[in-house]
């Protein structure tokens, strides 16, 4: 949680551009929580900003339950992946785009199951997304399905690219 700190976080990465990367300078992605408030996302991404951040990721796992959630799971520790989190990420998503514009990449993370899914990310901003909880239960034939979909959508709704319907935000 400590780079949750705004000044934290901008003395870390004031830190990480002093270093002397050469010609090899990594892309420096951030990932953000979506257990944070509006006010916090706001304060993060200007953070994030005024760093030259490359990209951002929205957003790791939750240490929410929702209601819906069977009991038994709604005392264990740590984060909370996949489905439960596509909708609250989603709208987190939405939210960073309107903050960056096209400044920076965003990275849709959180639930992503299907074309479907990851179409839903790039409308909302995302120029790629992650997948993981659903790729453990799938396997890799779930990456050649969603690639199929996404692009059936993109052509249906007249993108040429994934960069085209993420320039035009539709959440």
């Amino acid at each position: 949680m400590v780079f949750l700190d705004p000044a934290r976080l901008a003395d870390l990465l004031t830190r990480l551009a002093e270093i002397d990367w050469g010609a090899s300078r990594p892309a420096l992605v951030a990932k953000l929580s979506p257990d944070v408030d509006d006010a916090l996302v706001e304060r993060l991404v200007t953070t994030l900003l005024d760093a030259r951040i490359d990209g951002i990721a929205i957003a790791n796992t939750t240490r929410e339950r929702p209601a819906d959630l069977h009991d038994a799971n709604a005392a264990e520790a740590g984060g909370l992946s996949g489905r439960p989190l596509f909708a609250a990420s989603t709208a987190m998503l939405a939210r960073v785009r309107e903050l960056t514009g096209e400044r920076v990449t965003l990275i849709g993370i959180g639930g992503i199951a299907s074309g479907a899914d990851a179409y839903a990310k790039i409308r909302a901003g995302a120029t790629a997304v992650q997948l993981y909880t659903a790729l453990i239960y799938e396997g890799t034939a779930l990456v050649t399905a969603i690639k199929r979909e996404l692009a059936r959508r993109l052509r249906s709704d007249g993108f040429g690219s994934v960069a085209a319907a993420a320039a035009a935000p539709a959440i």
